[in-house]
């Protein structure tokens, strides 16, 4: 009996420490790949949907310090203190009773060559994070990088266009053909209960169990939020209350600084069965003012966290821009996932079904597979993803309530009017990882005089006088305009040093073919990384 008190007793201890755990787990997708088998199991009744995960729900699944599967030989150099910071803890360290408090270095020095140019590319990015627990129900993060950079020629041609580096921030130059740009994140986490989180910050969401989302990524830069996640029985409900900047190739009133807009998310996450979950998305997004200047500012009618906002945008006369969505996710034999997601921007059934091409047709689609243990092996994994997304589709009669934030989509990097198949194949062992990926995307691009909807900044109409930007209001399909095809192949290896802030040295070898009727364009692109965890960026586009 007093054995068993004793178990008991480290039982509700480790309860309590996991409870304390309110903080995000970072959006870096070389951490996500370890634990996501673990986080898939059917046992756990997870919710894996809206990320980032917190790591009181990951521990429940997994321990992330031991999820490569690592263990440090037990020698006298990694019991020493350089040793313990080098291989497996946080840089500083304070822990008692009531908090803790966690402090790390970061960086990502990055050299690498591309060859179509023949220019040498390089990222200098250095920052720090600090984060902790006050008491058990109160979590907080925040981190800064500072970041000097020179990319490969897409990129850079994009950064140039568009005045940010995709998912970082805005820029100025630096050097010879260099960007200098800085970037923050940082939020408080409160749980009063095992029902609520509510979390106030400037971060990325992320919803979706893919590659990609159609919903909401972490593409774009880091915004202003609030979001109170609700959990009980089999469901989760979050709410999600958003600030964005039009900048770049999108409208600026020039007063006040940036034009901004607002959104309002809701998703409701539903674990159907032990292997099946299913969600409802909904999203609203208003501008913030208008050409004159005059500030709307956030909408309170928006504000009810359990309400359908079509009848209540409908009721006020609002042009207000909404769009829906379904989302599944399978575990089958234990070993394969299938997932998707359905978008509707626009729909009339009538028009659908007359099937001539009306332009407000706007729905999209996702469907993946995911295959753990491939042929028996493990930690080797595969997974194949289709995403599709009509012209027009997130787009708006004006281009302020387009769904995008700081010159970039919300959801997908191409915008809309695109098909793309993206593979991976996966595997780690111990400290060491293999990535491949094969990316073939088709969109059909705007011409400077013309809007055919792949370009979702551009307005499709005035308000209240009908689609006068669209060039037909009948007769469009998928890919029209300017048809392009990207072909993006990518081969990375990796060594883990750190498990408890992912350090680790990347080796890579990208290749990128775009071509369309005037232009066939190769960029290979060599690089070599010594990193820490670090937000996701994508140059795949």
């Amino acid at each position: 009996m007093k054995y068993l008190k004793i178990i008991i007793g480290i039982c509700l201890l480790h309860c309590l420490n996991l409870e304390a755990q309110q903080y995000n787990l970072t959006m870096d997708r070389f951490q996500y790949d370890l634990i996501d088998r673990a986080m898939q199991e059917k046992s756990n009744n997870q919710h894996t949907t809206v990320k980032p995960y917190r790591m009181a729900d990951v521990k429940k699944a997994i321990n992330p310090d031991t999820a490569a599967g690592v263990k440090l030989k037990d020698n006298k150099f990694n019991k020493r203190w350089i040793g313990r910071k080098l291989f497996s803890e946080n840089f500083l360290k304070l822990d008692s009773n009531d908090y803790q408090l966690y402090i790390d270095p970061l960086f990502s020095l990055d050299i690498g060559k591309d060859q179509l140019t023949g220019n040498t590319t390089y990222l200098n990015a250095r920052g720090i994070q600090v984060f902790g627990n006050i008491g058990k129900k109160v979590s907080f993060y925040t981190s800064f990088w500072e970041n000097q950079g020179r990319f490969v020629n897409y990129v850079d041609s994009f950064i140039l266009k568009n005045n940010v580096v995709p998912g970082q921030g805005r820029v100025k130059p630096f050097g010879s053909n260099g960007w200098d740009y800085a970037m923050s994140t940082g939020y408080v986490s409160y749980s009063p209960s095992k029902y609520f989180n509510f979390q106030f910050g400037n971060d990325k969401q992320f919803i979706g169990d893919g590659y990609r989302s159609l919903f909401l990524s972490d593409n774009a830069f880091n915004n202003p939020y609030f979001k109170i996640s609700t959990t009980f029985w089999k469901i989760r409900y979050t709410n999600i209350f958003s600030s964005y900047q039009n900048v770049g190739n999108a409208s600026n009133s020039g007063i006040g600084g940036y034009l901004q807009k607002f959104s309002t998310i809701h998703h409701l996450s539903i674990n159907a069965t032990k292997w099946l979950n299913v969600g409802l998305f909904e999203t609203i997004v208003w501008q913030g003012g208008d050409s004159t200047g005059k500030r709307r500012g956030f909408d309170v009618n928006y504000l009810n966290p359990i309400i359908f906002y079509r009848p209540v945008e409908f009721s006020r006369g609002s042009p207000d821009n909404v769009i829906i969505g379904i989302n599944f996710k399978a575990m089958i034999l234990k070993k394969y996932q299938l997932y998707g997601q359905l978008l509707i921007d626009e729909f009339s059934l009538n028009e659908v079904r007359a099937g001539n091409g009306w332009w407000a047709n706007k729905q999209g689609f996702q469907l993946g597979t995911k295959w753990f243990n491939l042929f028996g092996i493990k930690n080797l994994v595969y997974q194949n993803e289709i995403n599709y997304v009509r012209p027009y589709t997130y787009g708006h009669f004006t281009g302020e309530q387009s769904y995008t934030h700081f010159a970039q989509p919300l959801a997908h990097p191409l915008g809309a009017n695109f098909i793309e198949n993206v593979q991976f194949l996966r595997y780690r062992y111990r400290r060491i990882g293999i990535e491949a990926k094969i990316l073939y995307a088709q969109y059909g691009a705007d011409t400077a005089n013309s809007n055919f909807g792949q370009n979702i900044f551009k307005g499709t109409a005035e308000i209240g006088q009908g689609p006068t930007q669209v060039p037909n209001i009948y007769g469009n399909t998928i890919l029209q305009g300017v048809k392009n095809n990207v072909l993006f192949t990518d081969l990375t290896a990796s060594y883990l040093i750190n498990t408890r802030t992912n350090m680790r040295l990347e080796l890579s070898f990208s290749r990128r073919t775009q071509s369309n009727l005037n232009i066939t364009k190769t960029t290979n692109w060599i690089s070599f990384s010594f990193k820490t965890t670090l937000p996701n960026r994508y140059y795949d586009f």
